[in-house]
């Protein structure tokens, strides 16, 4: 899995040379945002998930500068954490706001049914403030859940792959010694 990341990945002093990261170079090409050890990747991918569910504000980059912050303060994998939070993306925006708003009512014991009746998009500016708190509430569970669920799944994913490659050096090593053994026959 690290050399399939790995090849993916831009190169890190590519990234130092280009004009805009030049005055970032020292915190966003530390070597500990690009190492792809096990930890970081996982922990990359669920902090990039709860990151996702963060309700998205299109004129501001939000969900970059999230990943960014806190990336480089705890040394996550970068490019691991960049890719995850693409998971909210224009075609995910409205199922993820639409689930976020209804958990969160659901938490709340609120009851948005009259104001999805009175809503259409004229007064959806005026209704905003009843459904921020839902939003909120909402996001920050399912954000939550996902986390979860992507570290369990990283952690699985990691450990299968390693296994995988066990058994298929040990497959290969047995079948190297088993070609040594044998006697050519005249």
């Amino acid at each position: 899995m690290q050399r399939w990341l790995k090849s993916i990945t831009p190169d890190r002093s590519r990234l130092e040379k280009h004009w805009c990261l030049r005055p970032f170079a020292p915190m966003v090409c530390d070597r500990g945002c690009w190492a792809f050890k096990r930890t970081r990747v996982i922990h990359a991918f669920s902090l990039g998930l709860l990151i996702a569910f963060v309700p998205p504000t299109p004129p501001l980059p939000l969900h970059l500068a999230l990943c960014t912050i806190f990336g480089i303060l705890f040394r996550l994998n970068l490019p691991v954490l960049f890719a995850t939070v693409f998971v909210s993306n224009p075609l995910t925006w409205f199922p993820q706001v639409v689930g976020s708003i209804w958990v969160g009512a659901k938490l709340m014991g609120l009851d948005l049914t009259p104001l999805v009746h009175q809503l259409t998009h004229h007064n959806l500016w005026s209704h905003l403030h009843q459904l921020w708190a839902p939003l909120l509430l909402g996001a920050l569970v399912l954000g939550t859940l996902a986390a979860g669920l992507g570290y369990v799944l990283g952690q699985l994913v990691w450990r299968l792959q390693i296994l995988y490659r066990l058994r298929r050096r040990r497959s290969n090593s047995t079948l190297r010694g088993a070609a040594l053994h044998q006697s050519p026959i005249d």
